[in-house]
């Protein structure tokens, strides 16, 4: 049984990072696609093509693990106002000021500082139009995941 729950629980975690990191990944994909008016696949093929299977196969364990469709649907709604937040907050804030934010809050921030420098230099200022539509995603996905609960709780 305990077995069981913690390779459930591992899965699922798992399932929640590669969710996090295809969409994050994404996110300057898009914001060049959008600057240079080209599809996303051309700007940058390989990348969208691991962004795109990151998204696919922990979609599909999420779908496995979660249990019902409400709790997959807002499970990638709360995932997508994440990485939204963060392109907001680098476009409202300045990439010194969010580094120096984090230095000093995030633990352990200095370990994942080459990963944010790459998302940072590879990020357009689209990005923040990208991160808004982000945030808008999640929101709605969090809501309707929210009414199909409160509508199988009625019927």
């Amino acid at each position: 049984m305990l077995e069981k729950l913690f390779s459930e629980s591992v899965l699922h975690a798992g399932a929640h990072i590669g969710y996090f990191s295809g969409v994050s990944m994404l996110l300057p994909i898009l914001g060049r696609a959008w600057e240079k008016n080209v599809a996303p696949w051309i700007t940058s093929p390989n990348n969208f093509l691991i962004a795109l299977g990151l998204i696919v196969l922990s979609l599909v364990v999420l779908a496995f693990v979660a249990g019902s469709i409400s709790s997959l649907i807002k499970s990638i709604g709360w995932m997508m106002l994440i990485p939204g937040i963060l392109a907001i907050a680098f476009a409202a804030f300045g990439q010194a000021n969010v580094y120096g934010w984090a230095e000093n809050h995030i633990t352990g921030f200095a370990s994942a500082e080459p990963v944010v420098d790459w998302f940072v230099r590879h990020a357009v200022p689209n990005v923040a139009y990208v991160g808004g539509f982000y945030i808008i995603i999640g929101v709605c996905l969090v809501w309707v995941g929210r009414r199909i609960d409160s509508v199988a709780r009625f019927i």
